[in-house]
C-alpha cells in the first residue's frame, strides 16, 4: 500500500434495504469508513448494521426527499473523496481496483462516472434503456453538491469528471410488486415536486404522457427483446408517469400554497418565521413558502415549517425587466394565499401580482390596491412585533393564535463544527458569553465608552468567563477602541480574534454559549431563538416594548433609556426621537443598569455551574 493512499469514505441512504444491507457493507468493505443514513426502516436493516457492522457510522433521519437525505450523508464523511453506491448496486472486483486506482493517482477529475448493467428477476437487461445510464458515484465532496430536485436528484460537479471502464451491476428491483412499489414513491416525490413549480394537470397527463413512456422503453428503446420482463417493466413506467399527475391532482386539491413576504432584516425574518409556523400547524398539508432577502436566509435555513425559500434578490430592484421576470415566475406558481408582513410598495406589488385569492397585508392608504384583506396593528401591546404577525395569521385562519418566539434549527453537524471552533480559541470547561458589541449604526450602539465599563462589570462579576466580541469586519476598528478602553482584567477574558466564516456558523457557536450581553439587534433575536440568556441593550429610539420578548423569566432582560428617564418621552414614541439618539445615548450609563445587570450575570453564571462543561454537552449532540 502506498503512504499517499488518498481516503475514501463509502456513503449510503437506506430504507428497508435487509436483503441488500449485508452485500452492501461487504463490498464497500475497500473504503476507509462507511457511513449509513437510515430513515427509520420498518424491517431489520438497523439491527443488522448495529450487530453485524459496529465499525460502520449509523445514523437515522426523517426522509424527506434524496437531494436532502445526500447532502446531509455527504457532510458525515470525515473524507474528502466519497462514494455514493445504492443499497442495491454492486461494484465488481475489476471495478473497486479501478476505482481505488484511480483515487489513488490524484486525478484532476473530481467526479467518476460509472456504467450500471441492470438486472431484473435475477438476469440482466439486455439493449434497454437501462443500461445507458451514467451515474457519478465516486467524487470529492468538496467539490459537488446534490441539487435541490426530490427525486431524481442532480450531482452538480465543479470541475472535471469522467467515465470509468467497468460497469457496476445494479439490482434495482427483484420482481413486478417491488419495482411498482419502488415507481410509485418516485411519482409521489416528482408529484410534489410538480405542485412545488405549481403545475396544474389536464387531459394530456392522464393519457398521451402515460402511453408515450411505454412506447418509448418497448419500442424506441427495444424493451420487447427482454420477453415478458421487457413488457413487465414498460406497463409499469407507463403506469408509474401516470400516478405522478393523480398524486399532483390530489395535491392541488387538498393542499394550500401559501406565500409570506418578508423583505427585511434579520430580526424581522426571524419573526414573521413565526407566521410560517402557525400557518404550518394549522395547515399540515399545506405548502408554505417564504420570500426574503438572500443574506437573511441563514436565520431560517432548516426550518422544517417552510417548504421553500424564496431569495429576493438585489438585482430585482435594480432592473424592471429582471423584476417583471420575477413577477412572472410568482404568478406561475398559482398560490392561494399571500401574507405581506413587509407593507412596502415593492412587496404590494408582488402580492397583488401573484393572482392569489386571500391576499392579506397591513392597512395603509395605499394598500387597498394590493390586498383582499387588512389588518390594523393593535397599539400599546407587548410583543408587538411577534403580536402583529399574529393577527395577519388570524385573517388567514379566522382564529387567535398565541404569540411564540421563533425557532433556530441547527443540524448535528453545524453544532458538531461549532464544537471543534469553540475548542480551538477557549478553554471549553468554563463558560463563556458572547459580547454584542457594536449595533448596526451609530445610533444603534451604546457609546464606546459605556460599553468598554460595561464589560470591565462582566469581567469583574463573573470569574473565569470568557467574552468573544461579536461585531462586522468592517467595524473591526470600533471594536477595537472599544478594547483599548477595557480593564486589563476585562482584556484578559476577551477572544477578540474569534472569527467565523458565515452566519450559520456564528448561530452555531452562539447555541453553545451562556449568555449574549450587549445592544439590541439581530444577534438579540437569534440568541433567544436559540434558548440563549440576553441582557439587551436599547437605543434611546428603538420601540422597547415591539422587541422586548421573552422578559417574563430571568433568562432576559432589557433595558431601556425611558424606564429611567419616562419624563423625557412624555407620550411621544421613541421613534421621534431617532434624531437625538446620540444626544440621548450620552445619559444611558452603567451607574443605571449596574444593578440589573449584575443579577442577570449572577444568574447565567449560576447556571452554568449547573450545566455540563462543553466537553460533555458535545457528546450530547
Amino acid at each position: 500500500m502506498s503512504e499517499n493512499k488518498a481516503k475514501i469514505s463509502a456513503l449510503a441512504i437506506v430504507f428497508n434495504e435487509e436483503q441488500n444491507i449485508r452485500e452492501y457493507l461487504h463490498n464497500m468493505s475497500f473504503a476507509d469508513e462507511i457511513v449509513v443514513v437510515d430513515s427509520f426502516s420498518t424491517d431489520g436493516t438497523p439491527d443488522i448494521i448495529k450487530k453485524e457492522f459496529p465499525e460502520v457510522r449509523f445514523y437515522q433521519r426523517k426522509f424527506d426527499d434524496f437531494s436532502s437525505q445526500r447532502n446531509y450523508t455527504l457532510d458525515l464523511a470525515k473524507h474528502d473523496w466519497v462514494t455514493f453506491f445504492d443499497a442495491d448496486e454492486r461494484v465488481t472486483q475489476k471495478g473497486i481496483d479501478e476505482l481505488v486506482d484511480v483515487v489513488n493517482s490524484n486525478p484532476e477529475e473530481v467526479a467518476l462516472w460509472v456504467k450500471r448493467v441492470f438486472y431484473y428477476q435475477g438476469k440482466p437487461l439486455v439493449n434497454s434503456n437501462f443500461n445507458e445510464d451514467r451515474t457519478a458515484r465516486i467524487f470529492r465532496k468538496s467539490k459537488c453538491r446534490y441539487s435541490d430536485k426530490l427525486v431524481h436528484e442532480k450531482l452538480v460537479i465543479d470541475g472535471k469528471s469522467r467515465v470509468l471502464k467497468y460497469a457496476i451491476e445494479h439490482y434495482s428491483f427483484i420482481n413486478k410488486e417491488d419495482f411498482l412499489k419502488k415507481r410509485l414513491h418516485y411519482s409521489r416525490l416528482k408529484a410534489k415536486e410538480f405542485y412545488n413549480e405549481g403545475i396544474s394537470t389536464n387531459i394530456f397527463h392522464f393519457t398521451v404522457r402515460p402511453a408515450f413512456r411505454f412506447f418509448k422503453y418497448y419500442v424506441l428503446k427495444f424493451g420487447f427483446i427482454n420477453g415478458r420482463r421487457g413488457y413487465e417493466i414498460a406497463r409499469i413506467l407507463g403506469y408509474h408517469v401516470y400516478m405522478r399527475y393523480v398524486y399532483l391532482r390530489e395535491m392541488n386539491a387538498a393542499c394550500k400554497k401559501i406565500l409570506v413576504i418578508q423583505q427585511k432584516m434579520i430580526g424581522d425574518v426571524l419573526a414573521s418565521s413565526s407566521i410560517c409556523n402557525t400557518l404550518k400547524q394549522e395547515y399540515p398539508c399545506a405548502r408554505i413558502d417564504y420570500l426574503i432577502h438572500n443574506f437573511t436566509l441563514p436565520v431560517v435555513e432548516n426550518n422544517p415549517n417552510i417548504n421553500r425559500i424564496i431569495p429576493f434578490k438585489e438585482e430585482y430592484r435594480k432592473s424592471k425587466w429582471e423584476f417583471f421576470s420575477f413577477l412572472k415566475k410568482i404568478r406561475k406558481i398559482k398560490y392561494d394565499i399571500v401574507i405581506d408582513a413587509y407593507g412596502k410598495w415593492e412587496s404590494g406589488i408582488i402580492t397583488s401580482f401573484s393572482g392569489a385569492k386571500v391576499k392579506v397585508g397591513y392597512k395603509k392608504w395605499y394598500t387597498s390596491f394590493f390586498y383582499s384583506k387588512t389588518v390594523v396593528p393593535k397599539k400599546d401591546v407587548s410583543n408587538s412585533a411577534l403580536y402583529h404577525r399574529m393577527q395577519l395569521t388570524q385573517a388567514v385562519t379566522g382564529k387567535e393564535h398565541p404569540v411564540t418566539f421563533p425557532k433556530i434549527y441547527l443540524t448535528e453537524q453545524e453544532k458538531d463544527k461549532a464544537v471543534h471552533l469553540i475548542a480551538e480559541k477557549l478553554d471549553i470547561n468554563k463558560p463563556f458569553f458572547i459580547i454584542s458589541l457594536l449595533g448596526s449604526d451609530d445610533i444603534k450602539s451604546l457609546p464606546a465608552s459605556e460599553m468598554a465599563k460595561t464589560i470591565n462589570k462582566i469581567a469583574r462579576t463573573c470569574n473565569g468567563v470568557q467574552l468573544v466580541f461579536n461585531y462586522l469586519p468592517s467595524q473591526k476598528e470600533k471594536a477595537q477602541e472599544i478594547y483599548n478602553l477595557c480593564s486589563p482584567e476585562a482584556k484578559a477574558a476577551i477572544a477578540f480574534d474569534f472569527y467565523v466564516k458565515s452566519l450559520r456558523e456564528f448561530l452555531a457557536v452562539l447555541s453553545f454559549s451562556n449568555a449574549l450581553i450587549g445592544n439590541e439587534g439581530g444577534s438579540v433575536n437569534m440568541a433567544k431563538a436559540l434558548g440563549i440568556p440576553t441582557f439587551t441593550i436599547f437605543s434611546p429610539w428603538i420601540n422597547k416594548n415591539s422587541w422586548n420578548m421573552l422578559t417574563e423569566s430571568n433568562n432576559h432582560i432589557a433595558i431601556h433609556l425611558q424606564d429611567y428617564f419616562p419624563e423625557i418621552y412624555g407620550d411621544k414614541h421613541p421613534k421621534e426621537f431617532k434624531d437625538k439618539s446620540l444626544e440621548l445615548y450620552q445619559k444611558l450609563t452603567l451607574n443605571l443598569f449596574e444593578k440589573e445587570l449584575e443579577k442577570f450575570l449572577l444568574h447565567v453564571m449560576k447556571q452554568a455551574e449547573d450545566q455540563a462543561p462543553l466537553q460533555y454537552r458535545k457528546e450530547s449532540i
